[in-house]
């Protein structure tokens, strides 16, 4: 075997040994076959038509406590408890012999006050001829002026005090001050009753109120900010129907005329209310019922399925995989509900692949086996 063979035999074997030694400690190559599996979306833009709900509770759109001006023995009612009333209606009667004994008096009391400013009125008109002549001096003048001004003031007073006998007396009838539906009656006839004493309450019902909430991050609220004013430049209110218990929807429709510009620290909703005809008076207070507004145009949306969704603390995230095939973690802002789908305000763009099933087990970084489906 000469020198030269053996050089090159042992230059082989020491490469052989180095190329083994490099293999051992490359990093093993993932297989593709044996990589995670998960399905996902193509996220892509579309224009979409939202219908928004929400509970509310009806109520009347005045309600007004019948109250007694004047004290004394409450008589008589005279109306019917749960019928209509009319504005200016008789509905209670308060004893009116004490007050009739005081507007006489008050009459009395102006009939003398008139004598006394007439008989002043008359002396300074003497007096103030006799001084322009020079036959009395200007003490008694200025007597005879200060009598007629104050005669002219009591009589002011006495008339005022016959116009308050006047009212206290028509105030013994206790009319309606408003139109409505007339409640039970606080305080039965035959009690003394005091000044300001509540008696009933009568509810207006046509039209009747809808008061309702909606979160400050739902796009209807930028709806609804967006289309009324408080300026009053926007004349054309949003419409509003309502949908009853049973799932029937009330033949008419209503406005919104109400928007809060506050929101609501404890709830983070704005307060909103609807006004709903109510001829027939089949609507009433204190029914829960759904206000429908009117569908909401959206332009180039993108709505994702709710299980893509991952709740983490305050923070709503999906998973991407990117164009490495890896896992990677995207933080959203997300809408409304659109079906089983949720609205994604901010933090995705067309074309992102989210990952809809093989969530568990996941972590941001690794590589996927991504297989594309339709989107919901």
């Amino acid at each position: 075997m000469t020198l030269n063979y053996l050089i090159k035999l042992a230059g082989g074997v020491l490469l052989c040994t180095l190329s083994a030694c490099s293999d051992s400690n490359a990093a093993p190559q993932p297989d593709p076959v044996n990589l995670p599996r998960v399905l996902v979306i193509e996220v892509d833009t579309e224009d979409l038509r939202l219908d928004r709900t929400f509970p509310g509770n009806t109520q009347g759109s005045m309600v007004t406590e019948v109250r007694s001006r004047v004290e004394g023995l409450l008589e008589s009612r005279d109306f019917e408890e749960g019928q209509l009333v009319q504005q200016d209606q008789l509905m209670f009667s308060v004893e009116k012999a004490p007050y009739e004994v005081e507007l006489q008096r008050a009459r009395s009391d102006l009939a003398s006050a008139e004598a006394t400013f007439n008989a002043a009125q008359r002396d300074w008109q003497r007096v103030e001829n006799l001084f322009s002549d020079g036959a009395i001096s200007g003490r008694e003048r200025d007597q005879a002026q200060s009598a007629f001004e104050l005669g002219e003031a009591e009589l002011t007073a006495a008339q005022a005090s016959v116009r308050d006998a006047e009212l206290r007396f028509n105030y013994t009838d206790v009319r309606a001050p408003i139109e409505g539906v007339a409640g039970r009656e606080r305080v039965s006839p035959g009690n003394v009753i005091s000044e300001g004493e509540v008696l009933a309450t009568i509810t207006r019902l046509d039209p009747l109120y809808v008061n309702f909430s909606v979160a400050e991050n739902d796009i209807a609220a930028r709806y609804l900010l967006a289309n009324t004013s408080v300026d009053g430049s926007i004349e054309d209110k949003p419409s509003a129907r309502l949908v009853l218990q049973d799932g029937t929807t009330h033949p008419l429709e209503g406005h919104i005329d109400y928007v809060s510009r506050v929101v609501t620290s404890s709830t983070g909703s704005l307060e909103v209310r609807a006004v709903i005809p109510n001829p027939e008076m089949d609507l009433l207070p204190g029914q829960f019922v759904r206000v429908q507004l009117p569908r909401i145009d959206i332009a180039d949306a993108i709505a994702v399925p709710q299980r893509a969704v991952i709740q983490s603390g305050s923070r709503s995230v999906v998973y991407i995989v990117d164009a490495n095939d890896s896992i990677q973690v995207r933080e959203v802002i997300l809408g409304v509900r659109v079906g089983s789908r949720h609205l994604i305000e901010q933090g995705l763009a067309a074309g992102d692949r989210v990952v809809v099933e093989g969530l568990s087990m996941l972590r941001p970084g690794a590589r996927v086996q991504a297989d594309k489906v339709d989107a919901e």
